[in-house]
């Protein structure tokens, strides 16, 4: 199937209808009414009918956007050391709770985990606060500072002893202080996007980016879907090497001003290992935006245009079957009416 026609919304199928069924099932260009139902004549054994089947079941709507799967945007990383660059991580590089963001006169700059900044000098003894709760707690997931409440984390003595350890390893003077000069602090483990500065510049600054190691979709809604889709809905990732994986409308929201303003929707992939090694491509979205349930259904090619309006179905014997037509999608409609059953055989268009 194209994707042009995995494209197809309601409103366009409708449409399809109004111009391809003019001919009608039985190959006339109209019917003056429905109500005479008078048989029509056989016909010949020489003749043959295209023929379909009315089925029972659930129709949808799909919405197909087209996407790209990466690790959504990038932000400048902020360095507050002293010094001269003498070694910077490349594109892609991991920037983990306790990874070397660089060198900063040839000693490492440590990555830090957490929402607060470390915003000054923790040098004193008996210092509390957010700051302190964060270097903590990094302290705890790196193993150097016994596991407790990070709340009520204070510079003590176990505070400074594991601040000591944790030099050692670094191959860093044991100070037991730490100040924001020491450390950069992320708010979630990053991977290096772009690096926009060189070895020899003075550190202080924003010398790379970094986004998310989550990867993501991020997808074009097409006019005629943008109010239909929605944050929270279920959708499924065509992956360019054909695997369909379940994935969930993070947001939806409108990129760039004017005519140049286009809706676009982030998609959360739940099975990250599935796209471990993905790190671009295009990619196919596809977003159920409407759903009916234990319907009759018919080919759309079955319909019949009446002159006086509306549309009917054709049984074999030629009788016609005034119909209400509802949700259209893949080439299927949603009908109802008198003598309508599941399992009745129709005439349809070739």
């Amino acid at each position: 199937m194209s994707r042009d026609r995995r494209r197809r919304t309601f409103a366009v199928a409708a449409a399809a209808v109004g111009a391809t069924l003019l001919l009608g099932a039985g190959g006339v260009a109209a019917v003056t009414s429905a109500s005479e139902q008078s048989p029509k004549a056989a016909p010949s054994p020489q003749t043959e009918r295209a023929t379909a089947v009315i089925e029972r079941g659930d129709l949808s709507v799909t919405a197909t956007l087209d996407g790209s799967i990466g690790f959504g945007g990038a932000e400048p990383v902020s360095v507050k050391a002293k010094g001269t660059i003498t070694w910077l991580p490349a594109p892609g590089a991991d920037l983990g709770r306790g990874a070397t963001a660089l060198r900063v006169d040839d000693l490492p700059i440590p990555v830090l985990i957490g929402k607060t900044a470390l915003y000054r000098p923790l040098t004193s003894w008996g210092m509390t606060g957010a700051d302190v709760s964060m270097v903590a707690e990094n302290l705890m997931e790196l193993g150097y500072l016994q596991r407790a409440d990070p709340k009520d984390a204070r510079t003590n003595s176990a505070f400074r002893t594991a601040v000591r350890a944790w030099q050692t390893s670094l191959g860093l003077e044991r100070t037991g202080d730490i100040a924001p000069t020491d450390v950069v602090v992320l708010a979630a483990d990053s991977r290096v996007a772009k690096v926009t500065t060189r070895l020899g510049d003075a550190a202080a600054g924003t010398p790379f980016t970094a986004s998310t190691t989550t990867r993501i979709v991020e997808a074009a809604v097409p006019a005629g879907d943008a109010g239909l889709v929605g944050a929270g809905a279920a959708a499924e990732v065509e992956l360019p090497d054909g695997r369909v994986l379940k994935g969930t409308i993070r947001d939806v929201g409108t990129a760039g001003e004017g005519a140049q303003s286009q809706v676009r929707a982030t998609v959360d992939i739940a099975d990250q290992r599935a796209v471990a090694e993905v790190d671009a491509g295009a990619v196919v979205v596809r977003v159920v935006t409407k759903t009916v349930t234990d319907v009759l259904i018919a080919p759309v090619p079955a319909l019949i245009a009446l002159a006086e309006g509306g549309y009917a179905l054709q049984d074999e014997s030629g009788r016609l079957h005034a119909v209400t037509i509802g949700l259209i999608a893949d080439g299927r409609v949603e009908v109802a009416g008198d003598g309508i059953t599941v399992d009745m055989t129709v005439v349809t268009a070739r």
